[in-house]
């Protein structure tokens, strides 16, 4: 049973998917070949049905969300740009930027326990940070994988309008009915709540964030945003793509069901489960506001003796998960709540937790 938030449970199809591509010839094919761009195209329209996002958006492949980082701060990003961020990823992503300047961006600010300069707290809306609404871009994690929090749509919607505004939803795209009209950058990669084998990435952008990317016209990358654009257009690639995981998304995308419907159930199992952590005694949920908790992965936390204790007997047990990362790694362990992990997982993994928490006290 594998509940790491990332690479995951991986979708039982997925075995059957991979001898189809390889029998269909497709792995062999050119990246600018009818057959791989009449592929790319129905998997970008399936992807936008099934994920709900907007017509006017587009969505491009890369090799990972860490790549599209790179993408937003050299292509994208300009003038007074502020972060917001509450765990490790966010952090990464913010320091990436600063420490590789881009000439467009004239100044950065972080946001830290709801002043500029510092970080917000766990339990914290971001409703309730300070913003600054003088700035042109907005930044931050959406689901952050390190402690398992999120950014609601609710609290999405309530950034300012003029905000060129990018979030990393690494951790919830294909598992939370993202609101994609609030926000311009939505960047991820398919080893989490897509169910694939890690080695791609996605960028779901808006005709805003398009706008400001012509508007810089950078063109000094290789993966340049004008360059991924143009030639997505096309239904190409300017790079030699990960085939194989685009043909895979391709047949997941026509089993799973619309997002709307796989949200609400991980929604419930989510609750359900963080209902059960808390009748536990010894352990409980890192997150205690139910409105910044995450409902694709979920952060317990307890006494290091205590995780160091379940993580043992877990692996006895063949149940793999999460470690705790961040300044969260000794006293927290992670469980996924992706669409991939069956039902009767979870049922094990309470047993599990109510057995071995009993023995131990």
């Amino acid at each position: 049973m594998n509940f790491y938030p990332g690479p995951s449970k991986i979708y039982p199809s997925v075995k059957s998917f991979m001898s189809e591509a390889f029998d269909s010839g497709i792995l062999e094919k050119n990246h600018r070949s009818d057959s791989f761009m009449e592929m790319l195209k129905e998997t970008i329209d399936l992807f936008k049905t099934k994920m709900a996002i907007p017509s006017d958006y587009e969505v491009y492949f890369t090799s990972s969300a860490t790549e599209c980082w790179e993408i937003v701060a050299q292509s994208v990003l300009s003038g007074n740009v502020q972060f917001a961020y509450n765990g490790a990823f966010g952090k990464k992503w913010f320091k990436y930027t600063v420490t590789n300047p881009n000439p467009n961006i004239d100044k950065i600010v972080e946001t830290i326990n709801g002043i500029r300069g510092s970080r917000f707290f766990l339990d914290q809306e971001l409703s309730e940070i300070q913003i600054a609404e003088n700035y042109d871009c907005f930044c931050a994690v959406q689901s952050e994988t390190s402690n398992g929090s999120y950014i609601n749509n609710e609290n999405l919607r309530k950034l300012p309008s003029h905000f060129l505004k990018c979030f990393d939803v690494t951790s919830s795209l294909g598992g939370y009915a993202i609101d994609f009209s609030a926000g311009d950058v939505f960047l991820a990669s398919v080893q989490k709540c897509l169910g694939l084998p890690s080695g791609m990435g996605v960028m779901v952008v808006s005709p805003k964030a398009i706008e400001a990317a012509i508007k810089l016209n950078e063109r000094n990358h290789y993966n340049s945003f004008l360059f991924i654009r143009e030639n997505f257009q096309k239904f190409q690639t300017h790079y030699t793509p990960n085939i194989l995981n685009i043909f895979l998304l391709n047949r997941i995308l026509k089993e799973v069901e619309n997002i709307e419907v796989v949200s609400s159930k991980l929604k419930a199992r989510a609750d359900d489960f963080i209902k059960h952590i808390e009748s536990l005694e010894g352990i409980n949920p890192l997150i205690k506001n139910i409105l910044t908790q995450s409902p694709n992965v979920i952060a317990i936390e307890a006494e290091e003796k205590i995780i160091t204790m379940i993580k043992s007997k877990a692996k006895q047990n063949e149940i793999l998960l999460g470690n705790g990362y961040g300044e969260w790694k000794n006293n927290t362990f992670r469980v996924a709540n992706f669409p991939a992990i069956p039902n009767k997982d979870y049922h094990q993994l309470k047993a599990f937790l109510s057995d071995t928490l009993s023995n131990a006290i």
